[in-house]
């Protein structure tokens, strides 16, 4: 039992990052697909390191430039796997054509203006939203933001149909061995971790979080008849736009209140 966690956590590791894993391992669908439930944990890793280049680039006293580091860190150390996801899908959706026509153009390499419209308006916002969070919540929200949002992979795939039918892929196989079980684990390991850091602000987060990837991915159902790795990168990158933004509003709204949102 403990090797298949393990297997399972490696394979899930070495598809999320480009962190170096020295242990030779096949692929296996039920494992990789079981190692979803440590995605938030993988979360934690990058948000760890996106903190430490904060906090490293911080010394030199340019704010900008620091933030800049930490959302380069990320892309890094994902290998910008779900922004290619976020371009991929943005130009699929917004080609405003029929199911499978729409699934080509998600599937084509070459970026379109849709995805590169949307890649850019995203990173931009996240960059000045970023900006715009005090000193004192700046850490921990970029070490929580990215659990939270690896957290959406469990809800994506274990709730939505595969979009591309009778055909077999790793995204396929996730959604094939993905269920309640894995969701419930997920959650539970995104909320005890972002708890650590956020305090009982973690709550409101996580189910704004769950709502908009609910929201996501029934539109998704909708508009190409289920999800694929694109969108479920997609979702990923936009929920951490929504992390922040909901730490904005709630913050001045508690401001209002004379209470303290993030401690």
């Amino acid at each position: 039992m403990l090797k298949d966690v393990v297997r399972g956590f490696i394979l899930q590791l070495r598809f999320l990052t480009r962190i170096p894993v020295p242990i030779k391992m096949d692929h296996d669908d039920r494992a990789f697909a079981a190692g979803v439930v440590f995605a938030p944990v993988i979360g934690l890793l990058i948000g760890l390191m996106m903190a430490g280049a904060y906090i490293l680039f911080g010394l030199l006293e340019k704010r900008p430039l620091a933030v800049l580091v930490a959302l380069a860190a990320e892309a890094a150390l994902t290998g910008g796997l779900h922004l290619d996801g976020l371009a991929d899908t943005f130009d699929g959706l917004f080609s405003y054509r029929q199911r499978e026509r729409a699934l080509a153009i998600m599937r084509d390499s070459r970026l379109g203006a849709s995805g590169a419209i949307g890649l850019f308006m995203v990173l931009l916002v996240k960059y000045v939203m970023l900006l715009l969070l005090s000193d004192s919540q700046i850490i921990s929200c970029l070490i929580a933001m990215p659990v939270l949002s690896r957290m959406t992979i469990a809800w994506s795939a274990g709730l939505l149909p595969y979009a591309r039918k009778n055909e077999k892929s790793m995204t396929a196989a996730l959604i094939e061995h993905t269920g309640t079980l894995e969701i419930v684990i997920s959650t539970l390991l995104a909320v005890l971790i972002s708890a650590l850091f956020l305090k009982l602000a973690a709550v409101p987060l996580l189910m704004i979080i769950i709502a908009f990837t609910l929201l996501m991915n029934l539109y998704m159902k909708f508009r190409i008849g289920g999800i694929t790795g694109d969108t479920i990168g997609a979702v990923i990158e936009l929920s951490e736009i929504f992390f922040i933004l909901s730490v904005l509003i709630l913050d001045a709204v508690y401001s209002r209140l004379h209470m303290v949102f993030i401690r």
